[in-house]
């Protein structure tokens, strides 16, 4: 992203259009800042061109399961919110994996496979 004021701008669109708390995304960001300064972790090379193209990835969870078990494991994260409040959101996720489970979606009956009985 290039400046648009001639000095370091920060942007931050991981809320819009999703629901997100913005406070917590604000908070997920400064915490990763903060790990940046204080760490200066090795960065990937950027990538230029299709990132759907490229032969080595980066890993990304591939749904809400992974992710919840990434931000379990992220020290990061534990370190910035503390443990009980890592334990608070990994619960409300939990909670809806558990109703995510029980759902029977669009493509689900599309395939046949909705609920027994009906």
């Amino acid at each position: 992203m290039k400046p648009q004021t001639g000095c370091t701008d920060t942007q931050n669109t991981v809320g819009k259009g999703a629901d997100a708390n913005p406070y917590l995304a604000l908070a997920a960001t400064i915490a990763a800042i903060v790990h940046g300064l204080n760490n200066h972790p090795k960065l990937p090379e950027p990538c230029t061109g299709d990132a759907y193209h490229d032969p080595d990835p980066l890993p990304v969870p591939r749904n809400l399961e992974e992710a919840l078990t990434d931000f379990q494991q992220s020290g990061i994260a534990l370190c910035a919110f503390s443990t009980p409040v890592v334990q608070h959101y990994a619960r409300a996720a939990e909670v809806e994996i558990e109703a995510q489970h029980g759902q029977v979606t669009d493509i689900d009956r599309k395939r046949g496979l909705g609920p027994a009985g009906v």
